[in-house]
């Protein structure tokens, strides 16, 4: 496996720093655990800030460690956690980028539940915002249908956005760009739009939003779940970015995914959601 390269500048290394420090095990860790295996105090809040610990021990394994197991394991980790954090809060946003490190586990059985899991866009009062193409919605539930291979679907959600006079958010467009590209097959177009996405121009924009806190130095997010997702479908895409690392693209399951504590392990993934909402649990297939 080749060794990551590294990269001197400030930024880069106050960004590692500053992500070693949130993947290091400290007391705080070991109360998280405590108040989410006993079920006391802010149950989901702990294990929200479990799952930033994994994600922050996601990037070092790799940007510090170069190992690529030990990454695919914590991605896995840190998609699980989330996905419990479902458990307690249904209906909770799930845009696109929340989808990260499932993908980048490449454990099937995680990546399912998470392609199964529509529900904050298919209940009655969502689905009017889903499918209007001004709405940040339309734009999460896309990476949904790619995943599930509703090629048709897709295309045509693409074209009307594309073809939508967008007074905000036009940023986003070229993510449509590439769900088109990907619907048609077009192995070419996807790796110009990816490269575009990751420009200097894009990508100082684009890396660098709300919710990658311990991403933004090191990988361009969105064009890695895009680039995943290609690679998943068969389109082993060559883009020359440092912001894409081509060592995390080839589909490649590990032999085993330990979780850390009891309580993740007995935690069943396809265990039902409750009462009102049951209706839209994801189910092994």
């Amino acid at each position: 496996m080749n060794s990551v390269k590294v990269n001197h500048s400030e930024a880069y290394q106050k960004a590692l720093a500053h992500v070693i420090q949130h993947a290091a095990f400290n007391e705080d860790t070991i109360e998280f655990v405590d108040y989410v295996t006993n079920q006391k105090g802010n149950v989901v809040f702990c294990t929200r800030m479990l799952g930033n610990y994994a994600e922050a021990n996601a990037m070092v394994s790799w940007f510090r460690d170069s190992d690529l197991v030990a990454f695919k394991q914590w991605c896995f980790i840190a998609a699980k956690l989330n996905r419990m954090v479902f458990q307690f809060d249904v209906i909770e946003w799930f845009p696109a980028y929340k989808h990260l490190y499932a993908l980048l586990s490449d454990n099937e059985e995680i990546i399912s539940w998470y392609s199964q899991h529509k529900v904050s866009y298919d209940r009655q009062g969502s689905i009017k915002d889903r499918d209007n193409p001004r709405k940040p919605d339309f734009h999460g539930y896309q990476l949904i249908l790619a995943l599930n291979n509703e090629w048709e679907l897709l295309r045509e959600r693409c074209e009307l956005i594309l073809s939508t006079e967008l007074k905000k958010d036009r940023k986003y467009l070229i993510d449509h760009r590439f769900y088109l590209a990907l619907a048609n097959g077009d192995k070419t177009e996807m790796e110009s739009v990816l490269t575009e996405l990751t420009s200097p121009k894009i990508s100082k924009i684009r890396n660098h939003e709300f919710a990658f806190t311990f991403t933004e130095h090191f990988i361009s997010t969105f064009a890695v779940i895009y680039a995943k997702l290609a690679w998943r479908n068969g389109y082993q895409l060559d883009i020359d970015t440092p912001w894409i690392p081509k060592e995390w693209l080839p589909i490649q399951s590990l032999d085993e995914y330990p979780e850390p504590w009891d309580f993740m392990k007995d935690f069943d993934l396809w265990t039902p959601f409750d009462e009102e909402y049951v209706d839209w649990s994801p189910k092994s297939n």
